[in-house]
This record gives C-alpha cells, structure tokens and sequence, in this order.
C-alpha cells in the first residue's frame, strides 16, 4: 500500500479544493468580494473567516496550508513585496534588523513571513535568491496567483508595492499594522505587545533589552 506523507496529503488536498471551495465560502465575502467565489476558508480559528485557506509554497518548496499552518494559533509577522518592488521600493533590509532583534523568538514564538505581490512572476527559485541577497532568513511565499491575491486581499494589500507589514496574534485574534520601513524597534514592540505569557512586552524600553 502506498504511504501518505504530509506531501502527499497536501497535493491531494490541493487538487480537491475547487470542488468543495463554493460551498465553504462565507456567504457574507461572497457578496462582499466576488474574488471569493472560489476560496473556501478554514472552519475554527479566530479570523478563520478572513484568511484563506490555500496552499502556499516557500522558496524552499515547502507548500501549507496559509492558515492552518501558517497563521492559526501563532503570533506572526507577515510583509509583502516581489523581486521586481524591492527595486523600486526596498525594506527587505529593514526587516532583516527587525528579525535580528527577535532572532531568538522566530521559529518558536514568532512565526516571520513574506509575500509576494506579484506571483505571476516570483517563482520559489526567484524569492530564494532574493531572500539570500538580503540575508533575510524567513519564509517567502508564492503559490497560484489567485490564490496569493486572495491572501492580499485579506490584509487590504493593494497594488504591486505594499508597504505595511501585519503583527497578529491569531491566539487572541488581535492584530495591527506597521510601515515596512519604520524604524525596525517600533515594529518589534508591536510583535512585543501582541505577544502572551513571559513574551508579552507592553513597552517600548523592554524591546531595548531583546
């Protein structure tokens, strides 16, 4: 008999998705977005209804599920930019210190991603050679154009260029946004404060000690 890996499940999975995404969409997005006609979402979480739930895949060619992998139950940082943006509008460079600061955390507390605004173009090989460029050692996700626009659309990602990265909690359900490029201890302090437990960080001047 043939083993089912986590792989092979998800390639599975992937394939089955158009046929039962009608009648897992929230009839409210449905008229809200046409985009999410063909999107199903995940069943328990608290933003489960806001984020979609499609198969992504790293520059490592690791694929997930975006929300049930990536965003439930975690407290994360997500950016969004291509190899073609950064260009004309870097803060890779800046996140790189961002992540520097919470080093320590990342993989275990906090969970660090980038996506890509233009999916038509940024394969996992192209988002791997950007990432090594700027030394940024984090997740870059790409995966079906339509199915990165509707992760785009749920953070209100607009356009190519997109300049905000989102801090979220998805524990609690609170999240909140930052400019990519602001100064790298305003946007640890918002990962500090959204965090829970011996994480939490309510002020500005313990981030000075991270």
């Amino acid at each position: 008999m043939k083993k089912t890996t986590r792989r092979t499940f998800l390639a599975s999975a992937a394939a089955a998705i158009p046929a039962v995404a009608t009648a897992a969409v929230a009839p409210g997005a449905v008229k809200d977005n046409p985009a999410f006609k063909t999107c199903p979402r995940a069943r328990g979480g608290k933003n489960a209804s806001r984020f979609p739930q499609v198969i992504v895949q790293d520059q490592h060619k690791e694929k997930a599920w975006f929300y049930e992998d990536l965003i439930a139950d975690k407290v994360v940082l997500v950016s969004f930019t291509s190899v073609k943006g950064e260009k004309y509008y870097p803060l890779l460079s800046n996140l790189v210190k961002v992540h520097e600061m919470i080093e320590d955390r990342i993989g275990k507390e906090v969970q660090m991603y980038t996506v890509t605004t233009d999916p038509y173009h940024d394969t996992p090989e192209d988002l791997k050679a950007l990432a090594e460029k700027h030394g940024a050692r984090w997740r870059f996700l790409t995966g079906a154009p339509e199915d990165i626009r509707e992760i785009l659309a749920s953070f209100n990602a607009r356009g190519s260029l997109y300049a905000l990265s989102w801090i979220g909690n998805e524990k609690t359900g609170r999240w909140m946004n930052k400019p990519s490029r602001l100064q790298p201890l305003f946007i640890t302090e918002a990962v500090g404060r959204l965090s829970t437990g011996k994480q939490h960080k309510p002020f500005l001047v313990d981030d000075h000690s991270v």
